[in-house]
């Protein structure tokens, strides 16, 4: 195995297969990601994916032709691109990805929906940002309400998106007319323990 002093002190290029046979990119958790964020602001290819001499930045640890500076194929460099996307946090790339993997089907129920969801499987406030595409997962509209809920009636604390798609759905059956009582995450909250009387309290993370 080759070893480079660069890759083992800033990036795992270490690739695992998921069940499609795509590989998957796990980076350590440094200071170019953190873990905590959703978005991974100023993050760059180039901090990701640093230059290895001779051999493909992507990981493969194949050695570089002659006429390549970083990547052993294209399809070397693609990969990376759709893995960098994903980890910086790209909603668009994300959705495609996780469609591409999941075909729309709920990974809680296995029903097919339009309105699917991509849900952090490991939740941003507990670590689960900057990821690969192995900690997203396929959830309809209503088993992603059943996870929140979960997490509300066992007191686990919640980011404050969860609340506003909780606060969504709940519009929904309510009524358009609860906007203007709740305007703030914390009124948010409020009115939907309100509306909960087997939760006794609501925990949000940000």
């Amino acid at each position: 195995m080759i070893t480079n002093k660069r890759m083992l002190k800033g990036l795992d290029h270490n690739h695992n297969s998921n069940c499609n046979g795509a590989f998957i990119f796990k980076p350590y958790r440094t200071p170019l990601i953190n873990s905590y964020h959703r978005y991974q602001v100023g993050l760059t290819m180039n901090e990701l994916y640093p230059d290895l001499r001779n051999i493909c930045a992507c990981g493969c640890q194949n050695e570089l032709p002659r006429n390549r500076k970083k990547w052993f194929t294209d399809s070397c460099r693609n990969t990376a691109y759709r893995q960098f996307a994903v980890i910086k946090g790209d909603l668009t790339q994300i959705r495609q990805q996780v469609f591409e993997r999941d075909r729309g089907f709920c990974r809680m129920c296995g029903v097919k929906s339009d309105s699917w969801q991509a849900d952090h499987i490991h939740p941003v406030y507990m670590g689960g940002g900057g990821c690969s595409l192995s900690n997203f997962q396929t959830l309809c509209i209503d088993c992603h309400k059943s996870k929140t809920n979960y997490n509300l009636s066992h007191h686990i604390a919640i980011s404050s998106q969860a609340t506003s798609i909780l606060f969504s759905l709940f519009l929904k059956e309510e009524g358009q007319h609860c906007i203007a009582l709740a305007k703030t995450s914390n009124e948010k909250q409020s009115l939907l323990l309100a509306t909960c009387p087997s939760t006794s309290k609501i925990s949000v993370a940000y």
